[in-house]
């Protein structure tokens, strides 16, 4: 669903289903990861992580580290399917809002 939203919003790891986990990283074009966490959160009530996640090197090789990192979604065993629609849903409003910018 992410993928789905394009312009602005990149989703990072591989496209084929079988060879991720239940993390998903994404930066929008022109927001700071960390500040876009905090809209998430204050405004959607949706938690996610901000920054190098202890991996450094690998924001260096995907050209995330001089922005600060990604936006991790982390899902578990408790996450519902309106979860995940709730979260591509902050997500698509978020964008369009830094696009119109």
């Amino acid at each position: 669903g992410l993928r789905g939203i394009g312009g602005p919003v990149r989703v990072f790891g591989p496209d084929n289903l079988e060879h991720r986990v239940g993390v998903v990283s994404i930066t929008i074009d022109g927001s700071d990861p960390q500040d876009l966490a905090a809209i998430l959160d204050e405004s959607f009530e949706i938690q996610t992580r901000a920054g190098l996640h202890c991996a450094p090197g690998a924001h260096k090789a995907i050209g995330t580290f001089d922005r600060g990192g990604t936006v991790r979604f982390s899902l578990g065993p408790f996450t519902t399917s309106e979860h995940v629609d709730a979260a591509i849903d902050a997500v698509r409003e978020i964008a369009h809002s830094a696009a119109a910018r």
